[in-house]
């Protein structure tokens, strides 16, 4: 009984170590240790899914066009594809140059919207310092009229006569410039401001008759077209071959300050016609 059991024992050890049922695929012929083996052979093995009539899916790079089974071996893939990183580097700059971009923009946007506001806080307090000085009272009244009356014609021949005073400096100011030269020049005690807020001034045309002009709408054209000849001349001497790029963009300025004092002989309404008014008639205010 004791042997019979040794026995038995030695044949097991043998058939589970040395003696293995082999499972055969059906489909290609080879053999597996077991049932899991050969179920997994069956779903990824290429040459025995074609054997079965099986289509395999195939995952494909996007950047570099390589093929592989799974998507598992796909995401492997992409941690090592050159092409792919490249092609990600890329995006994500993109994103984040139009990110900053956008922030520019953003912030461009809020200091127009700042400067307006500050445009309209100057004007309100220049306002309220004009009429500060224009009390209503009969001394400043007739000190006013007095001026107004006394006042000499502003003519075509008068504002041209006066031309070669403007300088490049006063172009390089901008509007403020030419303000500069008009009230130091032409426009000297010849013209009045009476109501700053609507920019209304007071002077004589060349037949000695008042006028009074909202927004400058007849004298501006006018001063403008005397001094769009020797404006043109200042600027065009400061164009010179060897300029170097801080010189061409300042030129570039005055160039573009040229043109807005070309467009304001035709009454063109501009950002630099507006100054311009602006600057005669804070400097005209008569106290």
């Amino acid at each position: 009984m004791e042997l019979h059991s040794i026995t038995f024992f030695v044949i097991v050890i043998l058939k589970t170590y040395f003696v293995v049922d082999k499972m055969e695929c059906q489909f290609c012929k080879n053999k597996f240790s077991g049932k899991t083996s050969l179920k997994h052979h069956q779903k990824t093995a290429k040459y025995c899914l074609k054997l079965q009539g099986i289509k395999t899916k195939k995952y494909v790079c996007g950047s570099c066009g390589k093929n592989v089974s799974t998507n598992h071996r796909l995401a492997t893939h992409y941690q090592s594809c050159s092409i792919y990183k490249q092609e990600r580097y890329k995006l994500e700059f993109k994103n984040e140059k139009q990110q900053l971009l956008d922030k520019i923009q953003e912030l461009e946007r809020v200091i127009i919207e700042k400067n307006k506001h500050i445009e309209k806080l100057e004007d309100k307090l220049e306002n309220i310092a004009i009429k500060a000085v224009q009390r209503p009272t009969t001394t400043n009244k007739t000190h006013i009229n007095n001026f107004i009356q006394n006042m000499q014609p502003i003519t075509t021949d008068h504002l041209i006569g006066h031309a070669p005073n403007l300088t490049i400096e006063h172009v390089q100011k901008g509007a403020s410039g030419y303000a500069e030269y008009a009230l130091e020049y032409p426009l000297k005690d010849r013209v009045a401001c009476v109501d700053y807020a609507r920019r209304k001034i007071k002077f004589k045309d060349n037949e000695g008759k008042l006028v009074t002009d909202p927004e400058m709408v007849r004298l501006a054209p006018m001063f403008f077209e005397s001094i769009k000849k020797k404006s043109s001349e200042l600027v065009y001497k400061m164009n010179k071959e060897d300029m170097d790029s801080a010189m061409f963009e300042e030129v570039a300025k005055l160039f573009n300050t040229n043109a807005n004092v070309k467009n304001g002989s035709s009454g063109v309404k501009s950002e630099f016609y507006h100054d311009f008014v602006k600057y005669v008639c804070s400097g005209s205010v008569i106290e």
